[in-house]
């Protein structure tokens, strides 16, 4: 198993433990600028944590993703959504599981090989922009209200 990591502008760890994922390999954007760059070789899973939403040309960039994943692989991409605005250097786009899911169907996924999710809630969105997260609270609510999605993510298969 080979496994791509597209890290966001900003300092993440690059490295997995080899025993893990002893084929692991990362980029960073904007570096490498998944609108425009592709690595020669496919993986069994492409991860775009917390990068789409910095690009100016996002459909180009899960074309690329599509591309970089093996068929039979699996890409996982995930993105906020009632999330502050965070532009490291930019930042363009929000999206609902539908509207991500549609951009992974027309990044080339098929549309029955994407699984599209979201989670938050009013009073993790009202935390988040009303001040420090943290003034959540320990014992915060986690329950998954689908009309407040703080996250969003999807699970799309290359057939």
């Amino acid at each position: 198993m080979t496994v791509l990591l597209v890290l966001p502008p900003i300092a993440w760890p690059t490295s997995a433990p080899p025993a893990m994922c002893p084929h692991y390999r990362s980029v960073d954007f904007p570096e490498f600028d998944i609108c425009r760059d592709r690595t020669e070789e496919q993986y069994s899973i492409v991860i775009a944590d917390q990068v789409l939403e910095h690009v100016q040309r996002p459909q180009a960039a899960v074309a690329n993703i599509h591309a970089m994943t093996k068929p039979g692989g699996w890409a996982m991409v995930a993105t906020p959504f009632l999330f502050r605005v965070h532009a490291r250097p930019h930042d363009y786009n929000r999206w609902t599981p539908a509207g991500l899911k549609q951009l992974m169907v027309e990044g080339g996924f098929g549309e029955d090989d994407v699984q599209a999710f979201g989670w938050g809630n009013k009073a993790c969105a009202r935390a988040h922009i009303g001040g420090p997260v943290r003034d959540y609270g320990l014992w915060r609510d986690l329950s998954n209200d689908e009309e407040y999605p703080l996250m969003v993510w999807t699970f799309s298969k290359r057939s």
